[in-house]
């Protein structure tokens, strides 16, 4: 999780991980009750601009890949 000081794009990161996150958990349990696509919440949002859906897909695994790596920013250096 995060703590001290971090740049602003490591606490979007986190936040489009904690979305992405819940989505995928939310999918999961549509699928225990049969309902598995109907539960996707990033589609029911943006459904109707496929592109929008894909971009906000794109970003969660960005984020993931800068948890990942760590930011090496000024900011999140200092810590």
């Amino acid at each position: 999780m995060m703590s001290g000081k971090s740049c602003s794009g490591s606490k979007v990161g986190w936040w489009l991980l904690l979305i992405g996150g819940l989505n995928w958990g939310i999918l999961g349990l549509g699928y225990f009750f049969g309902k598995m696509w109907e539960w996707n919440v990033v589609h029911m949002i943006f459904g109707q601009w496929l592109w929008l859906e894909a971009l906000v897909y794109l970003l969660v695994g960005i984020s993931a890949l800068l948890l990942l790596w760590g930011c090496k920013c000024k900011t999140c250096k200092a810590e």
